[in-house]
């Protein structure tokens, strides 16, 4: 529920903006399942967020934000000390912004602007400053490209045991000829089920897996080392090179961000 985070859900919507929040939480803090009626862009100033959907799992850092859309169930947990800043979007008014929830990337001017809004106390009528912000901050939004930082939730129950055992066992390096020869089924069968089904391939999705781990396990303060051989990299290299790969920025730089 929108009353869960302090959010006035009853009051009408006032054009594009339809409701904000700027609020810090304590590391551990859950926000237990709850849904919005209105599109939302979460960003934390700090910390780390992690949110489990019905559409799939993202973690979100400093130098990300997520948008979720309208009507979309969710939970999220903090590692840190998370400052949340996050404005509702009426659905009326979508102005291009994703069908699907997604992660962005955060630029500066972005990163102040949301804290303006976000910051700002919510009337009716905002201010015209507020809506010259918040339309600048969809045009920041709009200009920006989905990031592949998503893990989807597979439905198929071939897809969800194969991806079942990878999260309880991400060191496991079994190929996808192997899990065909395992459960029965013929290999191009289970990639096309991959592809059309999750949108990515057998080995994207199990890096994604990979990654979205060790982001986790990086804000909860275990050493970059520990991460690499417990995700089933022989050295910490390979380990920082993907992640280099995928982020743009290494494991230590990440630590530093948060």
């Amino acid at each position: 529920m929108d009353s869960q985070l302090g959010i006035g859900s009853a009051h009408a919507y006032a054009g594009i903006l339809a409701g904000s929040l700027s609020r810090d939480f304590a590391d551990s803090t859950i926000l237990t399942d709850h849904t919005h009626e209105m599109g939302q862009i979460k960003f934390a100033l700090s910390g780390i967020m992690v949110v489990s959907s019905t559409e799939g799992h993202w973690v979100v850092p400093p130098t990300r934000a997520l948008w979720l859309a309208p009507n979309v169930r969710h939970r999220v947990r903090m590692l840190g000390k998370v400052r949340l800043r996050s404005v509702f979007v009426n659905p009326a008014f979508s102005h291009g912004l994703p069908e699907q929830s997604c992660l962005l990337p955060v630029s500066p001017l972005f990163r102040e602007v949301i804290a303006a809004v976000a910051s700002a106390s919510f009337s009716a009528m905002p201010s015209r400053r507020i809506k010259l912000l918040m339309n600048l901050l969809l045009e920041e939004v709009n200009q920006q490209s989905a990031l592949p930082l998503h893990l989807p939730t597979p439905r198929d129950h071939r897809l969800a045991t194969i991806c079942m055992h990878i999260q309880e066992h991400l060191d496991d390096m079994k190929t996808l000829k192997e899990w065909s020869k395992d459960l029965g089924y013929d290999q191009r069968t289970l990639h096309r089920l991959f592809i059309h089904e999750l949108g990515m391939s057998f080995g994207q999705w199990r890096q994604q897996a990979k990654l979205l781990a060790a982001l986790e396990w990086l804000a909860e303060g275990r050493q970059v080392l520990g991460v690499a051989l417990d995700l089933g990299y022989q050295t910490q290299s390979a380990f920082t090179a993907m992640f280099r790969r995928n982020l743009g920025i290494t494991p230590s730089d990440f630590l530093k961000s948060i």
